[in-house]
């Protein structure tokens, strides 16, 4: 995650963005017509999202697509491995969020995985050294095409932008020499096990900008979404 404020090196135009944005909005509004949604740290689709067919692959190598989301709920992170604070900070959270999922009795069935936007520099082999190391569940995943990645990123609206010659040389020297520095959304997503996106769930905000997860918020959020939607069957 580069320094810095977010939104100056977001792109809010991207038109993906805008429209999962907009579905978020208006499927808020509908909420008051039916049953009340639970207040999460997040947003709530009324109605899943059907994500397109995408082709990715992870951290072993395999190939992945849609249906292999089929059978287990996913949460989708995404960063990149040289990220200096943001997604370790982030992945750190999951642990800890697993780790209390695991204790539970229902709702288990979820599997955390992580998404490269970095695929230029996080190779399956960075991917399989990074990601299991934070816990040996989670999924590194990324895209060996520009065109899959670009599927998969605009249809659930992941935000990211590389910074230029400009503004690399704007940031201090360090930050230079630790790798890319890209700006990206901080989102969580959650899929149901029909690989359709059913919500997002934000980060937790301090006065002074500070974003970050809890695990225990984290994991009261995510309960309360799988019992609602149980319910709308």
């Amino acid at each position: 995650m580069s320094r810095g404020p977010l939104p100056r090196y977001l792109i809010p135009s991207l038109l993906a963005a805008v429209l999962i944005s907009s579905a978020f909005m208006a499927n808020s509004i509908l909420r008051t017509q039916f049953q009340q949604a639970p207040d999460v740290n997040g947003a709530v689709l009324a109605a899943p999202l059907v994500l397109p067919n995408f082709e990715l692959r992870n951290h072993r190598g395999e190939l992945v697509n849609k249906a292999d989301f089929f059978g287990r709920w996913q949460l989708i992170s995404y960063g990149y491995t040289q990220c200096p604070d943001i997604c370790p900070t982030m992945l750190s959270s999951l642990v800890g969020f697993q780790k209390l999922l695991d204790k539970e009795k229902q709702f288990k069935d979820l599997q955390v995985q992580f998404y490269s936007i970095d695929p230029e520099h996080d190779s399956i082999e960075k991917l399989a050294n990074y990601v299991p190391w934070f816990d040996g569940r989670f999924i590194g995943l990324r895209a060996d095409d520009p065109a899959q990645a670009a599927i998969f990123e605009r249809s659930m609206g992941l935000q990211s932008y590389r910074m230029d010659e400009a503004e690399l040389a704007s940031v201090n020297v360090a930050a230079k020499l630790s790798g890319p520095e890209i700006a990206h959304g901080f989102r969580l997503y959650l899929l149901d096990e029909q690989a359709r996106l059913r919500a997002s769930l934000a980060p937790i905000s301090t006065r002074d900008g500070s974003k970050y997860y809890e695990a225990e918020a984290l994991l009261k959020d995510y309960l309360a979404l799988r019992q609602w939607f149980a319910k709308q069957r």
